[in-house]
């Protein structure tokens, strides 16, 4: 009985300290830096290319299970939000946030709303955006980039590195090939700021 009871105990315990490991943000003068890095993302199962290479414009496609629903949208209002962040706790925000970087499959498509914190930075020669979301003790963060569905100009029409932010978008996904691994990243594409 007590090895029943120790062994999913343990398990729980190892899960909860592995959570705290990401280094995606750091401090650095003071504001977030978002870091695109590969191991960030989530890599497919299949290592068959399906994009060419230093491309991001192949959407990574699969099934779609259930949907997932943190705060139930108004289905009559052709601007409603599937899954609205911004109405949870800050650990269920970041449990949120974390299981669509685990299980990104259910929440394609959706509208998604957050608050967080605003980060950015140059990767591949390109200027990449993410909403930074912290967990209640603030020893962890978990962020997604976001794409703007305006042409806007960086840092004119952006917010400061490290302000406090609140954007709308779609989730979707992008696979590119780095080193000769592909790789699948997760964005809110068509962003607006609110």
């Amino acid at each position: 009985m007590k090895k029943s009871i120790i062994i999913p105990l343990a398990l729980t315990m190892l899960f909860s300290l592995a959570a705290c490991g990401s280094g995606s943000v750091s401090k650095e003068a003071d504001s977030p830096v978002f870091s695109p890095s590969p191991t960030a993302a989530i890599q497919p199962a299949e290592t068959t290319p399906s994009v060419a290479p230093e491309s991001k414009t192949e959407e990574a496609s699969g099934p779609v299970s259930a949907p997932v629903e943190a705060v139930p949208a108004d289905n009559g209002d052709p601007g409603a939000v599937d899954v609205d962040l911004t109405q949870l706790s800050s650990t269920m925000v970041y449990s949120e946030v974390y299981a669509m970087m685990y299980e990104p499959e259910q929440y394609i498509g959706k509208t998604v709303k957050m608050r967080g914190l605003f980060a950015t930075q140059e990767y591949n020669g390109e200027r990449l955006y993410a909403c930074i979301v912290q967990d209640a003790t603030a020893c962890c963060a978990q962020g997604l980039e976001f794409e703007t569905a305006e042409e806007l100009v960086y840092p004119d029409e952006y917010p400061e590195a490290g302000a406090e932010i609140t954007v709308v978008g779609t989730f979707d996904s992008y696979q590119e090939e780095v080193d000769g691994n592909y790789y699948i990243y997760l964005v809110l594409r068509d962003a607006r700021f609110v």
